[in-house]
């Protein structure tokens, strides 16, 4: 599932190929790609950089694509000899490599300061250098009786996190995802922020996602995707269920209801 970390790896792969390049062609299903292709076409791209779970090429000329993957998106690189399947959102053609977007639902084409402007309504990314966890705590407030689940999610309150993370940080804190984020203290607060900034940055270098500190296979993970099945912890059987519109794991003993308590 693409969260900050998959984003940050994707622009790692794709920024070498991209930067400094001219990009012969643009094309691709995406409406605004359709409609937008002449004003990136044979155009240099400057950067390639990421905020949160969203991916911008900024292009010279000033006009930028930003994509946001949702949760079936995925980014490619095929070589230029190769042909590209036609369903592919958002393809950039460069002399060797074609740099493809399957699937991603939010595609966008404008300026790149409207492109700014709408990344600023975000919370803070974090994955960003200077990540400040206080902002966090500080829009977490504005979301009182939100549970602390849908908090993590909002990502006007914090950008990067997703529903992997969200389980896992829940878990890591001690603290039952249905707790309404007044009940968790400001410390509380802060440090699965600072854990989440750590974390998502520690599966930016590495293999693949481990919130466990282990990358064996079926060992990644505390809680997610591991319901009925006993918790590392505790072995108390792992619940799910949906909070708002996105689904939960955690464990009923490390993660009691009421008042958070930590393990």
């Amino acid at each position: 599932m693409p969260e900050g970390d998959s984003i940050a790896k994707a622009a790692a792969r794709i920024r070498p190929i991209l930067m400094g390049n001219d990009v012969v062609s643009v094309y691709g299903t995406a409406p605004q790609i359709r409609s937008n292709a002449d004003r990136l076409a044979g155009r240099r791209v400057k950067d390639v950089r990421t905020f949160g779970k969203h991916l911008v090429v900024d292009f010279d000329k000033g006009f930028s694509l930003r994509v946001h993957l949702g949760m079936p998106g995925r980014w490619t690189v095929i070589p230029a000899e190769r042909p590209v399947p036609g369903s592919a959102r958002v393809v950039l053609s460069t002399a060797a490599h074609h740099i493809c977007c399957f699937a991603a639902p939010d595609v966008e084409v404008d300026r790149t300061p409207a492109i700014e402007r709408r990344l600023e309504r975000l919370g803070p990314d974090v994955l960003a250098d200077g990540f400040e966890p206080g902002l966090f705590v500080e829009r977490a407030r504005t979301r009182n009786p939100a549970s602390i689940a849908e908090v993590l999610l909002d990502q006007r309150v914090v950008a990067g996190i997703g529903n992997v993370y969200k389980s896992e940080l829940l878990f890591l804190a001690g603290i039952h995802p249905g707790t309404r984020v007044s009940e968790v203290s400001d410390p509380e607060l802060l440090e699965m922020a600072e854990r989440a900034s750590r974390l998502l940055a520690v599966n930016v270098r590495s293999g693949p996602r481990s919130t466990t500190g282990e990358r064996a296979r079926g060992r990644e993970m505390w809680v997610y995707d591991r319901a009925g099945r006993p918790c590392r912890r505790c072995s108390s059987e792992i619940k799910m269920a949906r909070l708002g519109d996105r689904v939960t794991y955690w464990c009923p003993s490390c993660q009691p209801e009421g008042r958070p308590v930590k393990p």
